[in-house]
Protein backbone atom coordinates (compact mmCIF):
# COMPACT_ATOMS: atom_id res chain seq x y z
CA UNK A 1 0.00 0.00 0.00
CA UNK A 2 2.80 2.38 1.00
CA UNK A 3 4.36 1.71 -2.88
CA UNK A 4 1.24 2.71 -4.74
CA UNK A 5 0.73 6.04 -2.51
CA UNK A 6 4.23 6.81 -2.88
CA UNK A 7 3.72 6.34 -6.66
CA UNK A 8 0.76 8.17 -6.86
CA UNK A 9 2.73 11.01 -4.41
CA UNK A 10 5.74 11.19 -6.91
CA UNK A 11 3.48 11.12 -9.95
CA UNK A 12 1.85 14.08 -8.30
CA UNK A 13 5.02 15.78 -7.80
CA UNK A 14 6.59 15.29 -11.33
CA UNK A 15 3.30 16.73 -12.88
CA UNK A 16 3.63 19.46 -11.17
CA UNK A 17 6.60 20.53 -11.61
CA UNK A 18 6.07 19.71 -15.30
CA UNK A 19 3.81 22.57 -15.05
CA UNK A 20 5.46 25.34 -13.50
CA UNK A 21 8.58 24.75 -15.79
CA UNK A 22 6.08 24.82 -18.62
CA UNK A 23 4.35 28.38 -17.13
CA UNK A 24 8.46 29.17 -16.14
CA UNK A 25 9.20 28.78 -19.97
CA UNK A 26 6.52 30.56 -21.10
CA UNK A 27 7.90 33.63 -19.59
CA UNK A 28 5.83 33.73 -16.31
CA UNK A 29 7.73 34.60 -13.15
CA UNK A 30 7.16 31.57 -10.24
CA UNK A 31 4.63 33.50 -8.46
CA UNK A 32 2.43 33.35 -11.30
CA UNK A 33 3.31 29.82 -12.04
CA UNK A 34 2.29 29.17 -8.43
CA UNK A 35 -1.00 30.83 -9.11
CA UNK A 36 -1.65 29.11 -12.38
CA UNK A 37 -1.10 25.37 -10.69
CA UNK A 38 -3.34 26.04 -7.22
CA UNK A 39 -6.31 27.89 -9.23
CA UNK A 40 -8.11 24.45 -9.71
CA UNK A 41 -8.19 24.13 -6.67
CA UNK A 42 -9.44 27.35 -5.63
CA UNK A 43 -12.39 27.63 -8.01
CA UNK A 44 -13.68 24.07 -7.10
CA UNK A 45 -17.34 23.86 -5.71
CA UNK A 46 -17.96 21.35 -2.71
CA UNK A 47 -19.29 18.94 -4.79
CA UNK A 48 -16.11 18.20 -7.02
CA UNK A 49 -14.08 18.55 -3.83
CA UNK A 50 -16.66 15.25 -2.58
CA UNK A 51 -15.38 13.54 -6.05
CA UNK A 52 -12.17 14.53 -5.57
CA UNK A 53 -11.80 13.38 -1.68
CA UNK A 54 -13.99 10.05 -2.99
CA UNK A 55 -11.80 9.17 -6.30
CA UNK A 56 -8.93 9.22 -3.33
CA UNK A 57 -10.40 7.08 -1.25
CA UNK A 58 -11.30 4.71 -3.72
CA UNK A 59 -7.44 4.13 -4.52
CA UNK A 60 -6.73 3.36 -0.98
CA UNK A 61 -9.94 1.05 -0.75
CA UNK A 62 -8.84 -1.10 -3.35
CA UNK A 63 -5.34 -1.49 -2.01
CA UNK A 64 -6.71 -2.22 1.63
CA UNK A 65 -8.71 -4.70 0.01
CA UNK A 66 -6.28 -6.69 -2.04
CA UNK A 67 -3.45 -6.42 0.45
CA UNK A 68 -6.14 -8.84 2.40
CA UNK A 69 -7.12 -10.78 -0.35
CA UNK A 70 -3.52 -11.59 -1.14
CA UNK A 71 -2.56 -12.10 2.59
CA UNK A 72 -5.86 -14.91 2.53
CA UNK A 73 -4.54 -16.29 -0.32
CA UNK A 74 -0.96 -17.00 1.27
CA UNK A 75 -2.13 -18.34 4.20
CA UNK A 76 -1.18 -15.51 6.55
CA UNK A 77 -3.18 -13.43 8.52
Amino acid sequence: MMKVIGIIFVIFLLSALTILLMDLRLGFNFTEAWHHLLNPFWVMSSAEYVMLGGLLLIVIVQQVTYRKKSMKNNGTT
